[in-house]
């Protein structure tokens, strides 16, 4: 054996000695028996591990403190025990030290005399009184009383989670008690958000011609209706040209002018009985024509400068705006500069989104329900929280989708902020009128195991017992349970997470406290 090989030897076997000793000073055998006792104040909670109590023998008592309002430890401060006997007389007071470290405290000395006592812990510290009452504890007599009690006490639950106070402080994490509340029924089904009637537009080239624009309109701009997008200029081919159009009423005008000197002609020869009298009818006939076509022309004139003017002509008098016919936000442009487009093609889409309708899928049996409903919500993917909506307009056709099997229900909503985004996809919550007094926990406490919900409730200090949990009721940010928990259970909101992986190893030895 080589001297690498022996040191390496040598160090495992030290390691080996030492581990086996801790092992053998780690047993249960040699360990003392200890209680512990939780509970929880507005503003505390108390987590305290002690020895089985006898008269006049020193116990120390580990005092571990945590702050509700944020759930770290309580890092100054002194507390202290008192005893009362139940049948009356003087308290006995045993007085702690601070903190030999944030949220760890001890309280060292001697119970009072054997017998039934009401204890309570005090905590004064900068800014913060606080009292636990613990109920009623014995103080045996002799040490082996004591033990012979502690022994009859049921054994820990083996499948509890152990998760210590040193990593509930230094982690995120939170509890909550189960309190009743009086909760909102409600059916959850598939929805989307859509475009309002009337709230999607398509904005096409007004005639045939080339698009322009100080620039193009980008994706995603919000615009008011009436605005302008561009200008489209017209082909200066065929009859609806302008200048064209001004051509006809000028050659009418000369037109008319000739009639009407034919006519003052005739009029004159038939006066001096030169011409017959159907010649002046003729004329005035030639005069009534011309006027008529003058009048055309300059009313296809006069129609064609006010459809500029109305689209607000570009300089040169042949170019229409092409304005946005609706306020919303641009969702596609097709449109590019300098192109030339056929009457009719499109060039923008605008989409309203100030307010957008929720389309929900509605199964048949639960048809009727609309006729019922209080308020709307909407749940999206990814997100923890549920959306309430305004919901000012309901309607539906009374008629089952046949490729859905389900009711299609719209709601109109007002959408502030644009937090709903149209084609998004979700579940709609409907409430109903009717109501639930159940057992309420926050919806941060419910978690999922193969589709099962489940929470972890606080069984002590330092252990936590997966509870599987049957939902009567969702109402926003509250989750009402029909079974798994009772009331006054406390739950975790935060940290689950960590108390799950403190499941998954607690195979592991634990640290312990270090008082």
């Amino acid at each position: 054996m080589t001297r690498t090989m022996r040191a390496h030897a040598a160090i495992w076997l030290t390691m080996l000695g030492t581990l086996a000793c801790t092992r053998r000073s780690d047993a249960p055998k040699a360990d003392p028996a200890t209680l512990n006792v939780t509970d929880w104040t507005a503003h505390t909670e108390l987590y305290m591990e002690y020895p089985p109590l006898v008269a006049a023998q020193p116990a120390r008592f580990a005092v571990h403190l945590t702050k509700l309002d944020d759930f770290k430890a309580l890092n100054a401060g002194t507390p202290s025990i008192e005893f009362t006997p139940e049948r009356g007389g003087a308290a006995t007071v045993l007085r702690g030290s601070p903190p030999s470290r944030p949220g760890a405290f001890r309280v060292d000395g001697a119970p009072p005399a054997a017998g039934q006592y009401r204890w309570a812990l005090v905590i004064d510290a900068p800014g913060l009184t606080d009292r636990h009452e613990l109920g009623t504890v014995t103080v045996f007599p002799d040490e082996a009383s004591a033990k012979a009690e502690a022994e009859k006490r049921p054994a820990d639950d083996p499948a509890a989670i152990a998760y210590l106070k040193e990593q509930q402080w230094t982690n995120e994490f939170a509890t909550a008690p189960v309190r009743e509340a009086e909760l909102r029924t409600s059916i959850r089904v598939p929805a989307s958000i859509e475009p309002l009637s009337g709230g999607e537009a398509v904005v096409a080239a007004p005639a045939s011609g080339r698009f322009t624009a100080d620039s193009l309109v980008a994706i995603g701009t919000t615009v008011r209706s009436g605005q302008p997008l561009g200008r489209l200029e017209p082909r200066l081919s065929g009859t609806d040209d302008r200048a064209t159009l001004a051509s006809d009423a000028a050659q009418a005008q000369v037109t008319l002018d000739s009639a009407r000197a034919e006519q003052t002609r005739a009029e004159r020869l038939l006066a001096d009985r030169a011409v017959p009298a159907r010649r002046v009818e003729d004329a005035r006939r030639a005069v009534a024509t011309a006027e008529a076509r003058l009048r055309a022309a300059e009313a296809r004139l006069a129609q064609r400068d006010e459809t500029l003017r109305s689209g607000g002509g570009a300089a040169s008098g042949n170019a229409f705006t092409v304005r946005a016919p609706i306020a919303g936000r641009v969702a596609d442009v097709f449109a590019t500069l300098g192109a030339s487009y056929d009457e009719g093609a499109p060039l923008f889409k605008i989409v309203r989104t100030d307010r957008v309708e929720l389309r929900a899928q509605i199964p048949a049996p639960d048809a009727t329900v609309t006729r019922d409903l209080t308020d709307v919500a909407f749940e999206v993917p990814g997100r923890t929280d549920v959306l309430p909506l305004r919901a000012d307009h309901r309607h539906d056709a009374g008629v089952i989708d046949s490729k859905t099997g389900a009711l299609p229900v719209q709601f109109e909503v007002q959408n502030p902020g644009g937090q709903l985004l149209v084609g998004q996809s979700g579940t709609a919550v409907l409430y109903k009128r009717d109501r639930l007094r159940v057992p309420a926990v926050p919806k941060a406490a419910i978690l999922l195991e193969a589709g099962r919900p489940y929470v972890f409730a606080q069984i002590g200090g330092e252990r936590f017992a997966r509870r599987y949990v049957e939902i009567a009721t969702r109402d926003g940010d509250q989750i009402g349970l029909k079974s798994g928990v009772s009331l006054g259970d406390r739950v975790v909101i935060r940290g689950a997470y960590e108390v799950q992986l403190a499941s998954a190893a607690k195979g592991l030895p634990a640290e312990g406290h270090v008082h």
